[in-house]
């Protein structure tokens, strides 16, 4: 069981890296699609928290399968218990403490508007159907100006969301990045 310095930590180190180092990658063009995107925090959260992940066994995986469910999470920030004696690493996971998902629009196709509401239905199922309570994070980088950044609504934040999901958002607004 973790305790809740560690998650604290952790969802700490995901806000700061998301508002401090991924502006930096963009800006420099190492940002070029949804991959990359995930490749950029995966290298920077496992820079950053080598030593908590370490001392709590924890792993950071990209495309990590929840076989209940059928979904694969962009990343998963999960505990192992490395003394059991399992064949599959898979199996040693004793804990989910972090979920990211993660989508890269680089205009406003009707397309990566869906693929944005099925990433949501896929944590709002994470909670409900999977009972995954653990922190859940919804990071878009949009290439094109919006109007709006969010997608959670006060409907989505008061009820299946609250307590558990982190919006995270760049984009063009009123001709910033």
């Amino acid at each position: 069981m973790i305790n809740q310095s560690t998650i604290e930590e952790i969802d700490r180190v995901i806000k700061e890296t998301w508002l401090k180092e991924i502006p930096k990658d963009y800006d420099a063009s190492h940002l070029l699609k949804e991959a990359s995107l995930q490749c950029s925090l995966y290298f920077y959260l496992r820079k950053k928290l080598h030593n908590l992940l370490e001392e709590n066994n924890l792993r950071i995986y990209p495309e990590y399968h929840f076989s209940k469910l059928n979904y694969r999470a962009d990343i998963a920030i999960v505990q192992i218990d490395p003394t059991l004696e399992k064949s599959h690493l898979r199996d040693k996971v004793i804990d989910v403490i972090a979920i990211m998902e993660l989508k890269f629009d680089g205009g406003n196709s009707i397309g990566t508007i869906n693929a944005i509401r099925n990433d949501l239905q896929k944590i709002k199922n994470y909670i409900q159907s999977g009972k995954l309570l653990c922190q859940y994070y919804f990071g878009v980088i949009y290439e094109a100006e919006r109007v709006n950044l969010n997608w959670l609504d006060k409907r989505s934040t008061n009820n299946w969301a609250k307590n558990y999901v982190t919006e995270l958002n760049a984009g063009g607004l009123d001709g910033y990045m």
